[in-house]
Formats: C-alpha cells, sequence, structure tokens
C-alpha cells in the first residue's frame, strides 16, 4: 500500500468502518455486536486510511458533554506494526486542533496509549477492565500536542 491515502471518511465508509470494527472489538476484545454500531448515535467524525478503495484503518471522535472524545481506532491485522495507525492518529489529531479544539480525551488500549503518550498526550487515570483486556484514560492536549 505504497499509495496509502489518509481522509476524512464518508458516509459510504461507513459500513467498511463499522465492519473493521466488528471483526476487531468483538472478535479480539469481545465486546458485543450491538455495542459496535451503537456510537454513530453520538454522531462522529470519522477518518480512515486505505488504498485503490480499500480501507485498512479508521478512527473516530465526537463530542460527551463539553468534552471531544477520540476512539474506535482499529487498524485491519494484515496492516498492524508499518506505523499506518500512527499516522492516522496524528492525522485526525491534527484536524481536530485544527478545528479548534483544545483537548482529546480518551479510553485507550495500551498500544493506544503508547501512540498517544508518544504524541504528548498524559495518563490521566488508572487503567479499568474492559471486556478482554484495560482501558487507560487519557488526554491530550493541543499545547503538549507533537505531530512528530
Amino acid at each position: 500500500m505504497d499509495d496509502l491515502v489518509f481522509r476524512r471518511a464518508g458516509k459510504t465508509d461507513l459500513p467498511h468502518i463499522l465492519a473493521m470494527q466488528a471483526d476487531i472489538f468483538h472478535g479480539e476484545q469481545g465486546i458485543p455486536d450491538d455495542d459496535v454500531g451503537a456510537f454513530l448515535q453520538k454522531r462522529p467524525i470519522c477518518w480512515c486510511a486505505g488504498s485503490g478503495g480499500v480501507l485498512c484503518a479508521a478512527a473516530a471522535a465526537w463530542q460527551e458533554g463539553s468534552e471531544t472524545h477520540w476512539g474506535r481506532f482499529v487498524v485491519l491485522p494484515a496492516f498492524r506494526g508499518r506505523h499506518i495507525g500512527s499516522r492516522l492518529a496524528r492525522f485526525s489529531f491534527d484536524d481536530l486542533f485544527a478545528m479548534g479544539v483544545d483537548s482529546i480525551h480518551m479510553d485507550a488500549r495500551e498500544t493506544t496509549v503508547r501512540i498517544v503518550c508518544g504524541m504528548g498526550g498524559r495518563i490521566v487515570g488508572e487503567p479499568a477492565a474492559f471486556y478482554r483486556g484495560t482501558v487507560t484514560p487519557v488526554v491530550l492536549e493541543r499545547h503538549a500536542y507533537r505531530a512528530i
């Protein structure tokens, strides 16, 4: 995938993004299928990475009260280890900060914690059990963000 493109996802991308999330969230993490699509009710902005119409990664952000939350972060197993996830995270964070967001909140798996903390994020709580594994509360603030 040398011609990898990072972009905001459109409505036509959502079925594929939901299928990726279902495979990973339900298949790998044990999250119930019904919970996978429920985030669409939060009217998220989604980003994706792909090539030739084939998506291999996605992330989303949504509002909860006055806070911007980021997550629903997936990279298909065949594409992991190529920094596609890090690049997509950076792309989506750049977009959110360009929209005027000052801080991005998330409950992240260990790999995502490492990615986000490497960009200036900070852990703001203890890991908590979440299906198969844990999630850790993390915040990434505009003033601390390093778009490496």
